[in-house]
């Protein structure tokens, strides 16, 4: 994924990835690496607990959404779907967004 990320980075596409802390995990330095080679490519880290939406969203619109571990290899039975839709992209943005 770094790779396709690094092509939108040098398109200046900025990109933020919200997940949970490395204290929130079993195993910490391994992904306390990987954390380190997204801030190191310039992804915007967003720390956040006790989450565990799995989704991404692409120019506001675009919004992959499952069970698959979209930075991680996921297993068999996981499934993810697109849609377009500039109001389901918004309403998860605002759900993971401070109050």
């Amino acid at each position: 994924m770094l790779e396709l990320m690094r092509v939108a980075l040098d398109q200046n596409i900025n990109i933020t990835i919200i997940t949970r802390p490395a204290t929130d995990f079993k195993d910490k330095p391994v992904l306390e690496d990987t954390l380190g080679l997204l801030k190191k490519a310039d992804i915007n880290l967003v720390f956040k607990s006790n989450i565990h939406q799995k989704y991404a969203v692409i120019d506001q619109r675009i919004v992959w959404y499952g069970s698959i571990n979209l930075l991680s290899f996921g297993r068999a039975e996981e499934n993810i779907m697109r849609l377009n839709s500039p109001n389901i992209a918004k309403e998860l943005i605002r759900s993971i967004s401070p109050v």
